[in-house]
């Protein structure tokens, strides 16, 4: 329990400082990424232009597709980062996770951008499914990257532990300790008896296991 509690602390500090982090770094993450997108979309066949200055846009078509406040929809980089930096994990496999995570992450928010031009410009069917795809996903994806990339450590900390009991009369360690009493000292005297009706005064919920 202390050890779940110490990843859920640990977890919800790195995001409250990640996120204050991302409000200053989000904009240029999303410059960044309408840089990537641009050669794409040309070779979709979208002659866009890409305007930065105080707000982020792409010109098509004489309209224009403002980005400005978008980096707030990306944000799930940031649960992200915040697990991987809450488990565990010495400082390579910190650095591996985020560097396999990280670029998928991307890539999510690549197509979403990208789709958006068919929706938007043509009404396509196809990038809007992908869009909404995206909207319902987006803050289950950093869960399910983490669980792909950290599941040991995961089975490790969240498995339900049965607890383990010591016979009060052969020392034997065990999860089924009143089994263990029934079937292995069925003839007992009385001191033994005792030594039974102790223990079970010590852990009271092996009464309802007898």
């Amino acid at each position: 329990m202390k050890e779940k509690m110490v990843f859920i602390g640990k977890f919800l500090l790195f995001s409250a400082i990640l996120f204050i982090i991302w409000i200053y770094i989000g904009r240029y993450y999303l410059i960044f990424l309408a840089q990537v997108s641009t050669p794409i979309l040309y070779l979709l066949g979208y002659q866009v232009s890409l305007v930065v200055n105080e707000q982020i846009m792409f010109t098509f078509l004489g309209s224009e597709m403002i980005l400005t406040d978008s980096y707030l929809n990306n944000y799930n980089i940031v649960p992200f980062v915040a697990l991987v930096l809450a488990t565990s994990f010495n400082k390579d496999r910190i650095i591996k996770t985020l560097l396999i995570g990280l670029p998928i992450i991307f890539l999510f928010h690549l197509i979403d951008l990208i789709a958006h031009f068919p929706l938007y410009y043509y009404g396509d069917g196809f990038a809007g499914f992908l869009i909404s795809i995206s909207a319902i996903t987006r803050m289950l994806i950093p869960f399910l990257i983490w669980f792909a990339l950290s599941y040991d450590y995961i089975l490790h900390t969240f498995r339900i532990r049965k607890k383990t009991y010591q016979c009060p009369i052969c020392k034997k360690t065990s999860t089924g300790i009143m089994m263990h009493i029934k079937d292995s000292h069925k003839k007992i005297d009385d001191q033994q008896q005792k030594k039974i009706g102790r223990f079970i005064e010590k852990y009271p919920e092996l009464k309802d296991m007898d």
